[in-house]
This record gives structure tokens, C-alpha cells and sequence, in this order.
């Protein structure tokens, strides 16, 4: 199979090399006994004309004459060096041809370096995604010409430019800031057209550069909108008629005869069931939703747990030993619905997958790393296999698990909108038949202290 010849460098030149060695080693024992031999007819020359000195001075001339001539040559070689090398004769011989050798690998070497750049280039050239390569400072070192097109970029006169002046939007900005952005991708508008969408990431490349790779994503993102919207009017159009349902029901709970009312009952189980999935549907079609944002303010999270812990024994029924670790006076900024919900699924998750008499752990901790919400149980656990998917919609581990618990499948997926919104992590640890822990990890910058009625 052909592969580009920019991915099998070409052998070493040792061979040539050792015999290049050789040959000068050779040479230079040649033309010293040469040097000697020169040396004893000059002076049986000058022995015979009777002025040794004087032979011997013109000799010494006429060598370095000639001597300082080849130099010359070379000089002038060097300073021309797309010329072939200049003949010679004697030493000058040998070095010559070992600069012409060492020009002849060079003009090779540079051969194969143009062959690389060009095949680089063709090979960028034809992916379908605009890429650019970014300098510590941000701005732009190199782009294909998917880029030039796509993003209207002129060459070279917007390289050395920083990209922020050619992606502009907040969006942007902020992710381009951020320290993990190789490990983030951004979904953003064009620039140029509002109806195209973009999905940015960014891989390291070399030392101090990255490769930001710009690819269009208008087909999922109109996908996406399209479900979302669906999911969320059907959510909508259906919560009328549960309600009115559940409604009827509760009028036939109390029924006479034992068969309609275990029906009835059946009914209502599975009613109430279809509420909780609407419920959960609308909840995580408000969260993906661009247009409808919660107030963001001091939350007094030691509060919320208060309230949550009630909510927990009342669930639980005193089946579970729960445990509250709670820091006072640490508090956070955000959305105090939404951190809510996602602390009130995780605690009845936890409820819900540990049998009677385990324990449930919730603790509201400060740490290097920022403040931190955890649920930790000795529940039935999770399959390693399964963590990855875990905040998936609908995802369930092991067939039935989440119909037979009553969970919906939309809870961590809850949890995870409502973390990324907020700039935090979501870590789960897990194993199978030892219980599980959900720790929510907040950035420090939204942290907020309450000292002596002060806050700090």
C-alpha cells in the first residue's frame, strides 16, 4: 500500500559518511607525504644552486600563493552556494568534492522537505474543516484553505493576528480563556451567517500552540432544536390530559367493588409514573432551552440542604440511616431552582438504589478545588461499564432497574445541564454492590462565605 513519502524519512547517509572518512583520512596521510616530498626537492634544489634560503622562501611563497587562492574560490563558493562547487587540485581536490557531496545531500534533503510541505498542505487542504493553528497569544500562525473560505481570512496578511478579531462573539472569547478547552467543545453561531452553527475544539499541538479545528455543524444542531422542541411541546400538550386523568381516577380511588379499585389504583400508579416523566421532560427541555434563564443570586445552600433533608426523611420513611455533613455559612451563586432539582434528584437516587437499612451520606463542603455537593450510599452500585452513560437521557443500567424504581432515566441528565450551566463537574465513583458516590464539584470563583453576619 502507497503512503506519503513525508511518513518514511529516507535512511541515513552513514554509508557515504564513513566512506567520505575514510577518504580524507587517506588523503590527508597522501598529501602530507606529498608536502614531505616537496619539501626535500626544494631543498636539494636549493642545495644545488647554492641558495637554500632563497629556494626555500620562493617555495614557501608559491604554496601559500596557492593556498590562499583555493581559499578564495571557496569563499566565493560559500557566498554563491546554487553554483557548483569549483574544481581542484591536490587537497583542494578532496575538499571540494566533499563540500560538493555535502551540497548534492543538502539539495536532496531540501528536495524532500518541499515534498513533505506540499503533501502537509494538500492534505490539510482537503478536509472539510477549518483549521487554524494558534500561538500562546492566541493568534493565528497557519490556516487551510477550508478556513480562508469559510471564514473570509486574507493570507498572509491575517497571520500573526489574533483569532479573537476574526471569531468574535462572547461565546468564543470565553471558551478560548478557559485553561480546558482541549477537553471542552463549543457549539457557536457563525460569525459570518447566523443560520450556520459551528462545533469548535481545540487539540495541543507542539509546545505553546494549539489547533483549533472549526467544523459545521448546522444538520445536528437543526436536529437537535427540532427534538428538543417536539419533546418539549408533547410534553406539554400531554400534562393537560394526565392531569385530567388523574383527576377522574382520584374520584373512582374509593370505589365499592374490590376489582374497580384495584384497577383504578393500577391506573393511578401508572398515571402518576407518566406525570413524573412529563415532569422531568419539560424540566430538562426548560434547561437546554437558550431563552429562558433563571436569576442568578447568593444561594444559601446550608438552607437548601436544610429543606432537602426534610423532603429525604419523608421519602426514605426511616428505611435509611441519612447522614448530613453540612459547612455553615458556605454558600454559592447561581440559579437556586435548578441546584435544587439537581440536588434533589441525586438524594433520591441515592433513596431509590439503596436497600432498607443502608446508609446515605450528603455533605456540603468547601475544598482546594471549590465548594462541593456529594451523595454518597451503600447501595447496589453501578457497572463499570455503565458510568460513562450514566447522565445520557433515558439511558438505564440493567433492563427494567429504572420502571421497577420508579426513576424516569431523565434525573442525571438533569443534574449534568444544570452542573454545566454552572461551570461544574460532575463525578460519579461506583462499585458494583458497594454503593456509589455523585459528587458535584463547583468552581471556587462561585463561592461565597458568611462570617458573623458578614459576607466574605
Amino acid at each position: 500500500m502507497a503512503t506519503a513519502s513525508w511518513l518514511n524519512p529516507e535512511p541515513p547517509q552513514s554509508d557515504r559518511l564513513t566512506a567520505h572518512g575514510l577518504m580524507t583520512a587517506r588523503s590527508w596521510k597522501f598529501h602530507s607525504g606529498r608536502l614531505l616530498l616537496a619539501v626535500v626537492f626544494t631543498l636539494l634544489a636549493g642545495w644545488l644552486v647554492g641558495h637554500i634560503a632563497l629556494v626555500m622562501v620562493a617555495g614557501g611563497g608559491i604554496f601559500l600563493a596557492w593556498h590562499v587562492f583555493n581559499t578564495w574560490r571557496l569563499h566565493s563558493w560559500l557566498k554563491n552556494p546554487e553554483r557548483n562547487a569549483p574544481e581542484g587540485h591536490g587537497i583542494w581536490a578532496e575538499i571540494f568534492d566533499g563540500l560538493r557531496g555535502l551540497d548534492q545531500d543538502r539539495r536532496q534533503q531540501e528536495s524532500r522537505y518541499k515534498t513533505m510541505i506540499a503533501e502537509f498542505q494538500s492534505l490539510t487542504n482537503a478536509l472539510p474543516d477549518a483549521t487554524l493553528i494558534i500561538d500562546s497569544h492566541d493568534n493565528i500562525t497557519w490556516c487551510n484553505d477550508t478556513a480562508v473560505a469559510l471564514l473570509g481570512l486574507r493570507i498572509p496578511e491575517d497571520l500573526g493576528q489574533a483569532v479573537t478579531h476574526l471569531l468574535r462573539g462572547p461565546d468564543f472569547a470565553q471558551w478560548l480563556a478557559t485553561e480546558n478547552r482541549a477537553n471542552n467543545r463549543l457549539e457557536m453561531p457563525s460569525p459570518l451567517n447566523d443560520n450556520r452553527w459551528w462545533q469548535v475544539t481545540a487539540v495541543p499541538f507542539q509546545q505553546d500552540q494549539q489547533l483549533i479545528v472549526l467544523r459545521d455543524s448546522t444538520e445536528l444542531h437543526n436536529v437537535e432544536q427540532i427534538r428538543r422542541d417536539f419533546v418539549a411541546n408533547i410534553s406539554h400538550e400531554l400534562r393537560t390530559p394526565v392531569t385530567v386523568f388523574l383527576g377522574y381516577l382520584e374520584m373512582l380511588q374509593d370505589h365499592p367493588e374490590p376489582e374497580i379499585s384495584s384497577a383504578v389504583e393500577r391506573m393511578q400508579t401508572q398515571a402518576l409514573n407518566m406525570k413524573s416523566l412529563l415532569d422531568d421532560l419539560l424540566e430538562l427541555s426548560r434547561l437546554q432551552s437558550d431563552e429562558v434563564q433563571g436569576e442568578v443570586q447568593e444561594i444559601d445552600i446550608p438552607g437548601m440542604v436544610e429543606q432537602l433533608k426534610e423532603q429525604a426523611e419523608e421519602i426514605s420513611g426511616g428505611r435509611h440511616s441519612l447522614e448530613f455533613n453540612v459547612q455553615p455559612g458556605l454558600r454559592l451563586t447561581g440559579v437556586a431552582t435548578d441546584l435544587e432539582s439537581a440536588f434533589r434528584n441525586l438524594i433520591i437516587n441515592a433513596i431509590r438504589y439503596t436497600p432498607e437499612k443502608g446508609k446515605i451520606t450528603i455533605s456540603w463542603m468547601d475544598s482546594t478545588d471549590g465548594p462541593c455537593f456529594a451523595v454518597k450510599d451503600t447501595g447496589i452500585g453501578i457497572p463499570k461499564r455503565d458510568l460513562p452513560r450514566l447522565t445520557e437521557r433515558f439511558y438505564r443500567v440493567g433492563s427494567g432497574r429504572e420502571r421497577q424504581s420508579g426513576g424516569t432515566g431523565l434525573g442525571l441528565a438533569i443534574v449534568k445541564h444544570v452542573l454545566n450551566a454552572h461551570k461544574a463537574n460532575l463525578i460519579i465513583r461506583s462499585e458494583l454492590g458497594e454503593g456509589s458516590e455523585f459528587i458535584c464539584q463547583f468552581p471556587g470563583e462561585r463561592k461565597t462565605s458568611v462570617q458573623n453576619g458578614q459576607v466574605i
